[in-house]
C-alpha cells in the first residue's frame, strides 16, 4: 500500500467517527483562578479594618465618610443587586458601589482596578456606568434650578451675604472635560486648546452647589454659545424660569434686575453680567465693578476646584466614549451636592478653596488643591451688545462704589 492510499483511508476514517466523539480543544477557563477568590482578596476586607481604626483614610479611599457610604449604598442598591445563579455568586451591590466610587476618586484603569477589586476589567467596566446611572437616579432631587421667585430669591440673598452681590442669582461657567480621541470621530471633539474634550456647563449657588449641569457638547463648540444649546437658557430665554421681578438692592430706592454673572467666555446681556474688558478698564468703578463680580464667579471657579479635587477621574483624560464621559462627569456633578448637602465640612474644606485675604487684598490658594484637566472656555469675539445690558452693567457698577461699597474694595484693585 502507497503512501497516497494510506492517505485517502485515514481521510475516510476521520469522517466516519460521529461528530461527538471527536476530539475537542480543551477550553481555556471562563474566569481566573485567583479572581474566583474575589471574597478572600476583595479590598473590602482591608476597608472594613480601615473604617474601624482611621476614619479619615476611609474617607480618603471613598471622599466620604461611613454613614454617606451606607446611605447613597441603601439608595441604589436596589438598582444595582443580581441575582446569584447556579454557575456563580452574583457581584454584591457593595462591591459594585465600592469599586465605582474608588473609579471616580482615582481615575485609575479598569486593568488597574482588577487587583484591588477581584473583578475583571471587562466586568468593572461594566460596572462603573450601571452604578453612574444609579447614582444620578437616586440623587437627581440634589441638582435642581430654582422653580418660583422665593426660591430665586433665597439664592439671591445667600450670594448677597455671603459675597456682597445682592440680586445675583447665579454663577456661570463651562469647562472642557478632556477624552481620548473617540474612534472616527475627526475633528467633532477636537478643542481649541489642541486636546479632545466634551463641554461641562453649570450654574452654581452661593453654597457651591450645582443648579443646573448641561454635559456632553463636543468640544468644538468651545465659546460661550454652547450656554445657549442649554434647557437653561431655552427656559430663560421663554421666561418660564420664574425669575423675580427687578428689586431695590440695599440701602438705594433704585431698582435692579435679577442677574447671572460670568466671565468672558459668555455676552453680556440685561441678566448676564460679565466684567469691563481690560480696554474698557477706564475709571476706578469699571475696575470696582469687576472685582465684585469676580468674588461672585469664584463660587463656581471653587466648584470646579473641589469637583477635580475630589475626584481624580478629572485629572487625567478619560478613557472612555463621549457618552459613557459624559455619565461620569454627570454622576461626579450629583455626588459633589450630595457630600456638600450632608457633610460639607469633610467634603469641602478650605483647603480645597481659592480665598482672599480681604485685608491684605491676597488671593490664597488651598494647599490641597490638585492639578486638573479641566480647560475654560474660549473668550467670545467682541460682538454687538445691547444698549439695555450695558445700562444694566453700569447701574451695578456705580451702584458698588456707592451704597453698596464695601470696606474693602479699594484695596483689591
Amino acid at each position: 500500500m502507497d503512501e497516497q492510499q494510506k492517505a485517502c483511508i485515514g481521510i475516510i476514517l476521520a469522517l466516519s467517527i460521529p461528530n461527538n466523539k471527536r476530539v475537542l480543544r480543551k477550553r481555556k477557563r471562563w474566569v481566573k483562578q485567583w479572581i474566583s477568590k474575589r471574597r478572600q482578596y476583595t479590598h473590602l476586607n482591608v476597608i472594613k479594618e480601615v473604617q474601624l481604626s482611621d476614619p479619615k483614610d476611609f474617607i480618603n479611599y471613598f471622599r466620604m465618610d461611613i454613614d454617606n457610604y451606607n446611605k447613597l449604598l441603601s439608595m441604589v442598591a436596589p438598582l444595582i443587586t443580581k441575582m446569584n445563579t447556579n454557575m456563580r455568586e452574583s457581584i454584591s451591590a457593595n462591591e459594585r458601589l465600592a469599586v465605582t466610587l474608588r473609579y471616580l476618586a482615582t481615575g485609575r484603569t479598569f486593568e488597574d482596578l482588577k487587583f484591588t477589586s477581584i473583578i475583571s476589567p471587562t466586568t468593572i467596566s461594566l460596572i462603573v456606568i450601571e452604578t453612574c446611572e444609579a447614582i444620578i437616579t437616586v440623587l437627581k432631587d440634589y441638582i435642581q434650578l430654582p422653580k418660583t421667585a422665593e426660591q430665586w430669591q433665597n439664592v439671591s440673598n445667600n450670594f448677597g451675604a455671603k459675597w456682597n452681590f445682592s440680586n445675583c442669582i447665579g454663577s456661570i461657567d463651562g469647562k472642557h472635560v478632556n477624552i481620548k480621541k473617540p474612534p472616527n470621530s475627526g475633528s467633532l471633539y477636537y478643542n481649541y486648546k489642541g486636546t479632545f474634550s466634551i463641554v461641562l456647563m453649570a450654574v452654581v449657588n452661593a453654597n457651591l452647589q450645582f443648579m443646573m449641569v448641561d454635559v456632553g457638547a463636543n468640544g468644538r463648540i468651545s465659546d460661550g454659545g454652547v450656554l445657549y444649546y442649554t434647557k437653561c437658557w431655552e427656559k430663560f430665554q421663554n421666561n418660564t424660569l420664574n425669575i423675580p421681578s427687578p428689586s431695590c438692592l440695599p440701602n438705594t430706592t433704585e431698582q435692579f434686575p435679577y442677574v447671572f454673572v460670568g466671565d468672558e467666555a459668555f455676552s453680556l446681556q440685561p441678566n448676564l453680567m460679565k466684567p469691563y474688558s481690560q480696554h474698557d478698564l477706564t475709571n476706578h468703578e469699571r475696575r470696582i465693578f469687576n472685582y465684585r463680580l469676580s468674588r461672585a464667579r469664584r463660587t463656581v471657579e471653587n466648584a470646579f476646584g473641589v469637583l477635580a479635587s475630589r475626584f481624580g477621574v478629572f485629572q487625567k483624560p478619560i478613557n472612555l466614549g463621549p457618552e459613557k464621559a459624559t455619565l461620569i462627569t454627570l454622576a461626579c456633578c450629583y455626588l459633589h451636592n450630595f457630600l456638600i448637602a450632608t457633610n460639607q465640612n469633610i467634603y469641602c474644606s478650605k483647603t480645597l478653596l481659592i480665598e482672599e485675604n480681604t485685608e491684605t487684598g491676597e488671593i490664597q490658594n488651598g494647599s490641597d488643591i490638585t492639578p486638573n484637566l479641566f480647560t475654560p472656555l474660549k473668550k467670545t469675539p467682541i460682538r454687538t451688545i445691547s444698549l439695555e445690558a450695558k445700562d444694566v452693567r453700569n447701574k451695578y457698577s456705580s451702584y458698588f462704589c456707592r451704597e453698596g461699597q464695601v470696606p474693602w474694595q479699594v484695596n483689591m484693585i
